[in-house]
């Protein structure tokens, strides 16, 4: 007897959806007819699904192409050459909420231009920054812009939505509200900055030297703004550092340290290493009224958190939700190099997994050779619409 796929019972249907993890294949599931279109889109309606989604690896395309690019599912261990209209030789400057930013470069001005490429190649061309001419260079533009977030999805809220880029070799600081002309900036005598973060109603940033600021963005207008200082520079330099909310709804510090030769234990390294050599977990003890830190303890395991780091949103995921595809105590996490010397075409593509409680590195995703001469890879969440 042969089976009629298109109209198997909701049960059935609902069971196979459930064996699958990546988001990519939800969107496949949905689009075999209505009736699975139904089913999936009654099983979003979950709030546990919809708090669980697992970021995928934008990753170069089999035949290395330079204009499109594909997904890596890192539960599936799958590359699903995909061909997604986004440039492959180009750097994006972030990933987040499924959109991506890339940087324009043009005589007249430096643009970060956001994309969609899961609806229809989307895009919105931002206003022109402002780059004093010190830090604006035409050979390498490309890293003129380290870190693009956004606080929502620009296609669910197109007139609600803020935009904090970090951009210059010094590392400022602006923010842009949907409708804006003209960006905001942060004074320049606060800069450095590796990462930001949006955090109950306000937006965090914090430097190398694990200096940490808060910027109400409700208020924001064109001009600049003095922000709040939240912890002053400490003694610690740390080559990136990062900013995330935890399950627990916790602001954690992660330091991202680098090896480099001449380390003790790297001493047959003659090549300079732009690899993680640790990472060190700290939670963030905010006094609720002022703002400021009370106290940094650092962490020696994630409990249920598993954390994603790179040049995309720096998130927690649940490992008891994924426990069968993602490892405890760990930080996936991929190579967000932008200092002196460009991290591709010849590398590095520092992808791992990092255990904390263990202090060891394993792969989430193996390196292709033809990862070569393309720009890095970085964590992609497909957002999942309905029409």
């Amino acid at each position: 007897m042969q089976i009629d796929w298109r109209n198997l019972e909701s049960l059935s249907l609902s069971l196979i959806f459930d064996k699958l993890v990546e988001t990519i294949d939800h969107i496949s599931f949905s689009r075999v007819c209505k009736n699975w279109y139904s089913i999936a889109k009654f099983n979003y309606q979950n709030p546990q699904i919809q708090n669980n989604v697992l970021p995928m690896l934008m990753i170069p395309t089999r035949n290395k192409s330079r204009t499109e690019r594909s997904l890596y599912g890192i539960s599936s261990k799958k590359d699903y050459n995909l061909k997604l209209p986004v440039r492959c030789n180009k750097r994006l400057c972030g990933s987040s909420h499924g959109w991506l930013a890339k940087v324009d470069y043009s005589s007249q001005a430096t643009r970060i231009t956001l994309l969609n490429p899961f609806k229809n190649g989307a895009s919105i061309t931002l206003p022109p920054l402002y780059f004093p001419n010190l830090f604006r260079r035409k050979d390498r533009y490309e890293y003129d812009v380290h870190k693009v977030i956004l606080s929502t999805n620009p296609t669910f809220k197109p007139r609600d939505f803020v935009v904090v880029a970090i951009y210059t070799m010094r590392k400022h600081l602006a923010f842009l509200k949907a409708g804006q002309k003209n960006w905001t900036y942060v004074d320049d005598i606060h800069c450095v900055f590796n990462d930001v973060i949006f955090y109950k109603g306000l937006v965090y940033a914090v430097g190398q030297m694990s200096n940490i600021i808060s910027v109400d963005f409700s208020y924001l207008k064109d001009g600049r703004v003095i922000p709040k200082v939240v912890s002053s520079k400490g003694n610690d330099f740390a080559d990136r550092t990062y900013l995330v909310k935890s399950l627990e709804d916790d602001l954690w510090l992660v330091r991202k340290i680098m090896g480099y030769p001449g380390d003790e234990d790297d001493e047959d390294n003659v090549e300079p290493s732009n690899g993680a050599k640790r990472f060190e977990v700290y939670n963030l003890e905010l006094d609720l009224q002022t703002g400021e830190l009370i106290q940094m303890s650092k962490i020696d395991s994630l409990g249920d958190n598993v954390l994603f780091l790179g040049d995309s949103d720096s998130i927690a995921l649940s490992t008891s939700y994924f426990s069968s595809y993602l490892q405890k105590d760990s930080i996936y996490y991929t190579a967000d190099w932008y200092g002196d010397a460009p991290p591709y075409p010849h590398g590095p593509f520092d992808m791992k997994i990092y255990n904390v409680k263990e202090d060891k590195f394993s792969e989430h995703c193996p390196f292709y050779p033809r990862f070569k001469r393309m720009s890095p890879a970085v964590w992609v969440i497909p957002p999942f619409q309905w029409d």
